[in-house]
Parts: structure tokens; C-alpha cells; sequence
């Protein structure tokens, strides 16, 4: 069931939370928020993608930093990057807890320290608003603290990898090792080269690591990524060569980070179709990986999907939308969407790719994206792994389809 967004003042008064007279409180005398189906915050970070951001366990929120918020004209990005950090807690909602740190950026990669309770990310790439040609890749290293909301340059991108996009990475807490794979290293707008290069970050020194086994092949791009915290492995999955022409992938790879060896995990009966810029996260108490979404051959899904490491198969939490093998093409534009080119179920979040997506006890959140609707998204979705039903926390301002937003149409986005 899809739940309307609520006003602060609408939530306090239904709950009965208290600004000053009754209701229970914190050490801090702050008032202690009760989960009655709404948010006691309503604000949200603009509609954005090309973000990651990391889920704190021990408290149950997550941030997101940076991303592209730029408008699409035309099915063509006019990029605009962000600099800020938000951070969303369970029954609260979203906070803006900007502070100094990295420059604004999107398709960087990121990563949780368990031990120090942080965020890291790493890299990505900026163009100024407006303008077009190369784009200025990052190297650097940052960490966010969950506690003190503050963050910290670890390196700057001297003596490491080079500077590099949609790279995927992990951090090992045992060792206090963060670890980045792949990526980008072209700074050209019109080709990709491939990193198919592994670098640790440890002690403040880079060390680029020698690997073993059957790594990620052919060499790709925009995989999703998750770590496996049970085997300290980082999970890789799908993705595509780079030149948007060939087939994307759906086959699953696994770095064991300990021994730097790569093992191509096997995949028993139905898989997800091939895809590129999906999400994914590691389900610790299921001990799976969550898929959803992504860029699909037939174009962006939002469907889920659960990978078993021990079974070595794919389960479907979620079918979603559903292509009906109609043509592309409406009211005359080649590229628009029709209505009937779609089944759509909207019971689930909008078709998306690049957004953000984390677990935490038995649920799966979702943050923004890029929809097929050729623009971003900025609706906050938990997904509740007992009954595999959606739950909107808060509804998306722009980005989603006309059916979606109860509008008749004849193109699914106009």
C-alpha cells in the first residue's frame, strides 16, 4: 500500500507526540518520535541520481551525498552536481546536515566502516552547470561520521588509483581496509576506458593489489554492488561494456577480500534480465543480495530480485512492471513512451535507476533515481522483506508516470 506524505504538524497531533507538554522524551529532553504511518520531518533532498549513500545499522538511518539534480530535455542530462549530505532516520525523516567536505559530484563510490560507523566514498565525476565536453574526475577519499555528522578527507588522491567513476567498492572493518575496484577513467563526455584495476587504502597508504580467479568478464561499467559482511566479499552485478549497444548483463561476481581472488557465482534457474545502473544491498539477517531495478535491454525496470550465495540462485520478491512487447513511439515522437507499452503495478516505487538503496532489520529503503519518465526522482520507499510489499514514506515531486500520479494519458510520461 502506497502511504500519502504527511505534514509534521498532521503526524504530531495524530500520534500525540509532544513540542513541549506530554509524550515520552529522550536524555535530551527531546521528544521521542512513534511510528504512526508518517514522517515527523516531510522535507526531502531535491530529485537527484547518480548518488550511493550507506545504511548505519546501529541506528537504523542512512545518508546520501552529492548526486546530479540537473533537468532532462529531450531525454538529454543537462548535469547539474550537488555538494550536500542528507541524512534519513526511521520515523523522523530526512535532515540536511550539509557541512565541509567533498566537492559536489555524482556516480561516485561508497562504502560503510562498521567499525568506525562512517560512511566513505570515493571519486566521481563534476561538470560546471551548462557547459559541456570533459568532466573533471576525483580520486580523493572522505569519510562521513553518522555520530558527529561531520566529514574527513582521508587522502587526496595522490599515490592511488587514478581518478575514476561508478568505480565499486567495499570496506573490511577486520582490517580496517577500504577496497575500490574498477570504474571510469576517461574524462571525455563521448568514450569509456575501463579500469579493470583493484587499490586498498590502509594506514593512509594505497596499495594497488594483485588479483586471482575469474573476475567481472567482459570488463564493464555500472554494475551494482554490495559487501557481503558474512564471507568480507564484495559483490558485483550485471552492468554493461560501455558502448550501449550490447546486451547488459546479469551474472554475479564475488572478490573475496581477504585473498584478492574473483569467483563467478553460479545462477540456477530464472535469473533477472540483463541490466546496468541497477541497486543492490546485502540482506544480513536472510544472508542475500537485494537487486532492483535498473536499466534493462527493453528499457528501466523496477522489479527485485534476492540472490542466495549458499543456493546459488535468484528468487523474484517483486515482479513490478511488466513490458508488453509493444512498440515505442507516441503522439508522433519516436522516443516517447506509450501507455500500452507498459503493465504497470502501482503498488511499487517508480521504474528507476541509480538511486540509492540499503538494508536494515528485515526492510530494504529507497532513495531517488532516474526514471523512464527521462527525468529524477526524490520519493523515499521502504520495502518490508516479511510480506515483500512496498511502503511510500514519502511521494516524489516529479519523475513519476502519469499513471502513477492517478493521471490518465496516452504516453506513459506526458
Amino acid at each position: 500500500m502506497r502511504r500519502t506524505k504527511q505534514l509534521a504538524f498532521l503526524f504530531l497531533a495524530i500520534a500525540g507526540l509532544s513540542t513541549g507538554c506530554g509524550g515520552d522524551k529522550d536524555d535530551t529532553g527531546n521528544p521521542i518520535p512513534v511510528d504512526a504511518g508518517g514522517l515527523v520531518n516531510d522535507v526531502s533532498p531535491s530529485k537527484r541520481s547518480d548518488i550511493h549513500g550507506a545504511m548505519d545499522p546501529a541506528t537504523g538511518s542512512f545518508a546520501v551525498f552529492g548526486g546530479d539534480d540537473g533537468p532532462i530535455v529531450n531525454q538529454t542530462p543537462m548535469a547539474r552536481y550537488r555538494s550536500d549530505t542528507w541524512l534519513f532516520t526511521q520515523g523522523i525523516g530526512w535532515e540536511d546536515v550539509s557541512s565541509a567536505g567533498p566537492s559536489a559530484r555524482g556516480r561516485q563510490a561508497v562504502a560503510y566502516d562498521s567499525s568506525s560507523q562512517r560512511m566513505l566514498i570515493f571519486g566521481g565525476r563534476f561538470r560546471p552547470e551548462g557547459m559541456t565536453g570533459n568532466y573533471t574526475l576525483f580520486g580523493d577519499l572522505w569519510s562521513f561520521g553518522f555520530a558527529d555528522k561531520a566529514w574527513t578527507q582521508l587522502s587526496d588522491g595522490q599515490g592511488g588509483p587514478q581518478a575514476r567513476y561508478f568505480a565499486t567498492s567495499a570496506f573490511d572493518s577486520d582490517s580496517g581496509t577500504f577496497y575500490v575496484y574498477g570504474g571510469a577513467t576517461s574524462s571525455s563526455a563521448l568514450s569509456i576506458r575501463l579500469a579493470e584495476d583493484l587499490w586498498s587504502f590502509k594506514d593512509n597508504v594505497w596499495t594497488q593489489v594483485t588479483t586471482s580467479g575469474s573476475a567481472p568478464s567482459p570488463a564493464r561499467l555500472f554494475m551494482a554492488y554490495t559487501h557481503d559482511t558474512k564471507r568480507n566479499a564484495l559483490i558485483a552485478f550485471g552492468g554493461q561494456i560501455g558502448d550501449f549497444v550490447s546486451p547488459a548483463l546479469n551474472d554475479v561476481y564475488s572478490l573475496d577480500l581477504a585473498t584478492g581472488v574473483w569467483s563467478a557465482l553460479p545462477a540456477t534457474g530464472t535469473a533477472p534480465s540483463g541490466r546496468f545502473s541497477s541497486l543492490m544491498t546485502y540482506d544480513t539477517q536472510g544472508d542475500r543480495y537485494i537487486m532492483m531495478g535498473g536499466h534493462a535491454d527493453l528499457g528501466v525496470t523496477n522489479d527485485v530480485w534476492a540472490y542466495s550465495p549458499d543456493a546459488g540462485s535468484w528468487d523474484q520478491l517483486y515482479v513490478g512492471d511488466t513490458f508488453t512487447g509493444g512498440p515505442l513511439g507516441c503522439l508522433g515522437n519516436p522516443r516517447e513512451i506509450p501507455k500500452t507499452y507498459m503493465v504497470q503495478d502501482t503498488s511499487g516505487p517508480e521504474r528507476r535507476s541509480g538511486g540509492f538503496l540499503g538494508y536494515s532489520d528485515n526492510s530494504v529503503w529507497l532513495f531517488g533515481g532516474e526514471s523512464d519518465c527521462s527525468d529524477h526522482l526524490d520519493d523515499t520507499w521502504r520495502l518490508d522483506l516479511s510480506d515483500n510489499s512496498w511502503n511510500e514514506e514519502l511521494s516524489a515531486t516529479s519523475g513519476e508516470s502519469c499513471a502513477r500520479q492517478n493521471s490518465d494519458c496516452q504516453c506513459l510520461c506526458l
